[in-house]
């Protein structure tokens, strides 16, 4: 049956998206915001009383400038930090993820308090830090950092590394029932486990909300389209409903006649799983969906599932406005879309058993509602998940189910045990085997493209509104085709595609050469150790090209005009990127002034991790920098230095398609890391350590010619 009424939570959850997408698009400042957010407040609410007919147009209109008010609101707290960095003594503050890096734990740390050895100083950025592997450390920890080393601000994050932690002893009753459950359970999965070290870190991700996976698990799952399988969110609380509901169908004629118990005994277990698991945020999106439509049944207040996941997603975005460009966010509340909306409005086959029908319309929903948003933040997509999922979800549900039996069910353990670990057993082969088999499609589309593509799934689901959804198409088009979007940073709703297509040419150097070569021009990339007898053969090659060229200072040389009067006996650039600590160099005037004043050639300066030609500083100090560039095949990593200290303080990113290092000092630590974070290949000029004589996952070669990067 096709649904005809539109949900009241779209009229509050739509307008607000799309004034939030606005502020994002068009920032203005807290004050206008807060004014206009006030009259027109009052204005639009008068207005409503005076023309009630049309009063949920007014609606409309107050909810967009809600959403833009709340997205202002929300960044004025990130302005300014409170403690100089260099003063910074110690930090406190809450765990709120940890991730696995290579052989360290990436710990992002929430509602943060700094000092600077007397008082201290709340701080509203994110804290990030690593610590060993081996700590036992877990969401909702309180942590205390002390001896601080080392304070770095990447954008509105703040990444400290510090002499010595401990973890702090929780105050509330709350925090306290998590730790003790949490201990309970790792002693739990250590004694039972003990053995199987592959099914226990797979039953504590599914089952615990581990999320300190390898890059190896996070890959096989992202490729077999399961990965949602990994974290636990809406489809574990649905498990977790159905296993309650098995546990009491014994008593299913008292649950029908006193549904609101029964209702409230489901809305506990969902709180206390919610908080076993960290409260993480895909457990509150679900935790929400579910618990406002049981909650509605209690009060006896019609509300669909639909409507739980908009009011859901409103609450969620009214405190978090940056929760929309969430991918996590934007998934979770796709995949629930799509198997609802599916189940619906697709009718079902009634020559194949009820089941099997259900678990095909679910999953193909979750998969075509969930396929545009993945391309277009991630660049890929894996059409081998409509395959795969409709076989992994049942036996990973399976796994789950057994799991939660072997945690609540203690005297039957001895049984469950078993099974559980030949279920978590043939899930993983089974992943394995699809990842092995599944193809990787390079396709980003762009907002435009994504919505068109939407208007066609909903035009099919709601085919009593065709019209609403063919103009949505046709002005998605339009937009395509006649005012194609210009990315800028931070300012897109979905991840853009990689930079184009490249290739990375490194040259023989004293410390570091090497050039971009794009489709119409060149970016070199000088350091501040070459002369002519490294530039000369460079400069020649370059004017063969007979493209624009760009030039990338590193450093600061002692002597600022040499490299460029070689630079100029061969090429004209555009435009010269200079370090910005060249302003502090006595000779700059001079070569701004006189040297280049009526050459026509751009001065610019890059900022330490800001793109300048798709080209990011990732690292800068001490005279060591490393380089990020995104191609389509994956990022490459351009460092006139390298060891393990500066590859653990590197942007995030799931693996390297290429690291060139002029020196490479590859340590154990190091090797590990490459493997862990797939790269394809390790290039250098001269290797300074390497005590490893096992074989490589990665491919290590010199270069001591010149080598281009494809």
């Amino acid at each position: 049956m096709i649904e005809s009424r539109i949900p009241v939570s779209c009229f509050f959850l739509f307008p607000f998206i799309s004034g939030i997408i606005f502020s994002k698009l068009f920032p203005f400042g807290v004050e206008i915001s807060l004014i206009s957010f006030s009259f027109i407040g009052l204005f639009v609410l008068v207005l409503s009383i005076l023309f009630r007919k049309i009063s949920s147009v007014f609606l409309v209109i107050f909810m967009f400038i809600t959403g833009g008010f709340c997205t202002g609101h929300s960044h004025r707290k990130n302005t300014g930090f409170p403690v100089p960095p260099e003063k910074i003594r110690a930090v406190y503050g809450v765990i709120k993820d940890v991730k696995e890096k290579g052989t360290l734990l990436y710990v992002t740390i929430e509602n943060a308090t700094v000092s600077e050895g007397k008082n201290w100083f709340e701080v509203y950025n994110k804290v990030i830090t690593f610590l060993p592997e081996e700590a036992r450390i877990y969401v909702s920890d309180w942590i205390y950092l002390y001896e601080i080393k080392n304070v770095k601000r990447i954008n509105e994050n703040v990444l400290i590394s510090a002499r010595y932690w401990k973890v702090e002893q929780p105050f509330s009753p709350l925090n306290n029932f998590i730790k003790n459950v949490r201990l309970r359970t790792e002693k739990l999965v250590e004694k039972w486990f003990r053995y199987h070290p592959q099914e226990a870190a797979i039953f504590q991700m599914m089952v615990l909300g581990d999320k300190r996976q390898s890059l190896e698990i996070k890959q096989v799952f992202i490729q077999t389209g399961t990965y949602h399988l990994l974290i636990v969110s809406g489809i574990h609380l649905g498990y977790l409903i159905l296993f309650l509901r098995i546990i009491f169908f014994p008593l299913r004629r008292f649950e029908q006649a006193y549904y609101k118990v029964f209702n409230f005994i489901y809305l506990i277990a969902i709180a206390i799983y919610s908080a076993i698991t960290g409260f993480s945020t895909p457990v509150v999106r679900a935790a929400l969906m579910f618990g406002l439509y049981l909650f509605a049944e209690i009060i006896e207040r019609p509300n669909s599932s639909i409507d739980s996941i908009g009011w859901a997603a409103f609450l969620i975005l009214f405190f978090k406005p940056d929760e929309l460009f969430n991918m996590g966010f934007q998934l979770s509340f796709a995949a629930t879309s799509g198997i609802i909306l599916t189940m619906r409005n697709i009718p079902q086959i009634k020559e194949m058993p009820s089941w099997l029908d259900s678990t095909i319309r679910a999953v193909a929903g979750a998969q075509i509602f969930t396929m545009p948003v993945l391309a277009a933040n991630t660049g890929n997509f894996y059409p081998a998940g409509f395959i795969s999922n409709p076989i992994l979800v049942p036996i990973g549900g399976l796994a789950v189910f057994l799991g939660l039996s072997f945690l609540i069910f203690g005297f039957l353990r001895h049984i469950i045990i078993f099974p559980l670990i030949k279920m978590l057993d043939i899930f993983w082969i089974s992943t394995k085997m699809f990842s092995t088999i599944s193809p990787q499609i390079s396709w980003a589309p762009d907002i435009p493209f994504v919505l068109a593509i939407y208007s066609i799934i909903f035009l099919i689901l709601f085919r009593n509104r065709w019209k609403m959804f063919v103009t949505l198409f046709v002005s998605s088009l339009l937009i395509q085709l006649f005012l194609p979007t210009k990315h800028d940073e931070g300012k897109t709703l979905i991840n853009t595609r990689p930079n184009e297509q490249a290739c990375v040419v490194i040259f023989p150097c004293k410390k570091l050469l090497c050039a971009i070569e794009k489709k119409n021009r060149i970016v070199l990339i000088i350091s501040e150790k070459e002369n002519p007898e490294t530039l000369e053969p460079v400069m020649e090659e370059i004017k063969k090209k007979n493209k624009d060229t760009i030039i990338f200072f590193t450093g600061v040389p002692h002597d600022t005009i040499s490299q460029l009067e070689t630079i100029l006996k061969y090429v004209k650039p555009t435009c010269i990127v200079d370090n910005p600590s060249i302003k502090k160099n006595p000779t700059f005037g001079y070569r701004k002034c006189f040297f280049l004043a009526d050459t026509g050639i751009k001065q610019k300066f890059w900022k330490f991790l800001e793109p300048h030609e798709g080209i990011r500083v990732v690292y800068n100090l001490k005279d060591t920098y490393a380089i990020e560039y995104k191609t389509e095949k994956g990022t490459i990593i351009i460092a006139n230095y390298m060891n393990s200290k500066i590859f653990e303080v590197l942007p995030f990113s799931p693996s390297y398609y290429a690291i060139y290092a002029t020196n490479l000092a590859l340590s154990k630590r190091l090797a590990v890391y490459l493997q862990e974070y797939q790269t394809g290949q390790v290039l250098y000029q001269k290797i300074i350590y390497n005590p490893i004589e096992e074989p490589f996952s990665f491919k290590l070669m010199c270069v001591d010619t010149q080598y281009v990067i494809k």
